[in-house]
């Protein structure tokens, strides 16, 4: 099956082709807000590279967020986008799930705790359990103040906004939790293949738009 993915969850957005689990052309870029839209030349190179026209992907995989509201909300109008002339399916997964499995497999354990700065002095966090070759969330969404971050049952923990909450997280953590000390970012080549693994097992993908977790501000009318 060849498979496009993209994530733009974070400022590094990254695009993959892949067939089945083999990469076949991949790419990552920094967006600025100088610079929006490196999505589409890349894209245009990877296809290049792979020397595929679109009509040739199966399946659009598209990372959802937390992150970025305005980057995922480009990435997965991109997928639709593209998808539509062939009526070709889109998967969403949580960037925050690609961003556990690369945690994962970097410090070797079975559960890790993701957390990203929600702003408004506010983190998101998710806990993840490996089971076979796809990440299952333990609990659902959190949204906490810094003072209230609690590990639960989490072995590892890691973050993409590790320059905005990193002290912070140095001291929240506990000793006998592995911090990961450094911004991982989700790519797209994870996604694809959690996409892979996750339709083996029949789980369906989440919907296809950015996850926000504040609750909606209601300004009141005016007369």
């Amino acid at each position: 099956m060849l498979i496009l993915s993209i994530d733009q969850s974070t400022e590094t957005g990254s695009a993959a082709i892949l067939d089945d689990q083999r990469v076949i052309a991949a790419r990552q870029w920094t967006d600025t807000r100088i610079s929006r839209q490196l999505l589409f030349p890349s894209l245009k190179s990877m296809l290049n590279e792979a020397q595929l026209e679109l009509g040739a992907i199966q399946l659009y995989v598209v990372g959802v967020g937390p992150g970025s509201y305005s980057g995922l909300r480009v990435a997965l109008s991109a997928a639709t986008a593209m998808a539509l002339p062939g009526k070709t399916p889109v998967y969403g997964i949580t960037s925050a799930e690609a961003l556990a499995w690369q945690a994962a497999e970097a410090v070797r354990v079975t559960r890790v705790r993701i957390v990203g700065d929600a702003r408004r002095d506010q983190w998101w966090t998710r806990c993840f359990r490996r089971v076979s070759a796809v990440m299952i969330p333990d609990a659902d969404w959190e949204l906490v103040h810094a003072q209230a971050f609690q590990m639960g049952a989490a072995e590892a923990v890691a973050t993409s906004d590790w320059a905005r909450i990193g002290e912070l997280l140095k001291a929240n953590v506990p000793p006998a939790v592995t911090l990961i000390a450094r911004a991982l970012v989700p790519n797209a080549e994870t996604l694809g293949r959690l996409a892979i693994a996750r339709m083996a097992q029949g789980l369906a993908s989440e919907p296809l738009a950015p996850i926000y977790l504040h609750p909606a501000v209601h300004h009141p009318i005016r007369a």
